[in-house]
């Protein structure tokens, strides 16, 4: 009796949205994997990092798109995350060599760091690698030419929550501090950096890779984009340090 081969899932970074900074080895595994599993919000038509992927490879491949709704409600999600695992082992199970695409690098506030958890705890024989990839925030610091740190320079990276928890304290504490997962936010981090004196040391990239892509060192100018916090990072440099110019 012929046996079953086995199947494996990876969890590939498919970096911030530019197709061109795909690496090496996420390209390779994308083309020679049976299927590919897409996260998609309960709000997109597709989902992004799929049609990040069909824009790097010639291969026809099989693609699932696993809704995850936008809420932070951690009973929903975990639905949402089991039902995904399940989907997944199913199909490894079949000996299919499957790939979780996710934008940016997997362990970055990743949808895919609680779908790890997740099969790890209820489907603990499937084999998993993960492949890195590049974060949002070293594309926008490359894009927009801001060294992060430098020499002892203390670097902090954070979401932006409704109350801006902590935010004021960060940064007081760093020379450079990073703000991801802006969003509707957008409005009360600038009051912030307006009132910190900030806004001419940070620098927004928006869409990063992608149609629509902005770029807006001075801050002060962003009044009129209410829209820019989507898909956004935002770059803050200690004045008394920072090398932003």
């Amino acid at each position: 009796m012929k046996r079953r081969k086995c199947g494996k899932l990876y969890g590939i970074g498919i970096g911030p949205g530019d197709p061109k900074l795909l690496t090496l080895k996420a390209k390779e595994i994308i083309d020679q994997v049976d299927i590919i599993f897409s996260p998609k919000g309960d709000e997109d038509k597709t989902s992004l990092a799929r049609s990040i992927i069909e824009a790097t490879t010639s291969v026809p491949k099989e693609f699932v798109e696993l809704p995850f709704p936008m809420t932070r409600n951690k009973k929903v999600l975990k639905v949402y995350w089991q039902k995904a695992a399940k989907r997944i082992a199913e199909e490894v199970a079949k000996g299919k060599q499957g790939a979780f695409i996710t934008l940016g690098d997997p362990f970055i506030y990743s949808t895919y760091i609680y779908l790890l958890r997740t099969l790890r705890q209820d489907f603990p024989n499937i084999e998993v690698e993960t492949i890195p990839g590049i974060s949002a925030f070293n594309a926008a610091a490359a894009r927009a030419q801001v060294p992060l740190v430098q020499g002892d320079e203390r670097l902090a990276i954070l979401p932006v929550t409704k109350d801006l928890r902590g935010l004021r304290e960060t940064f007081e504490a760093f020379d450079t501090v990073i703000l991801m997962k802006v969003g509707s936010k957008l409005d009360k981090v600038m009051a912030l950096l307006a009132e910190l004196d900030l806004l001419k040391h940070s620098v927004l990239v928006s869409r990063l890779g992608q149609p629509g892509e902005r770029m807006i060192h001075d801050l002060s100018s962003l009044n009129q984009f209410k829209r820019e916090g989507y898909l956004s990072v935002i770059i803050v440099k200690n004045p008394k340090r920072g090398t932003l110019s």
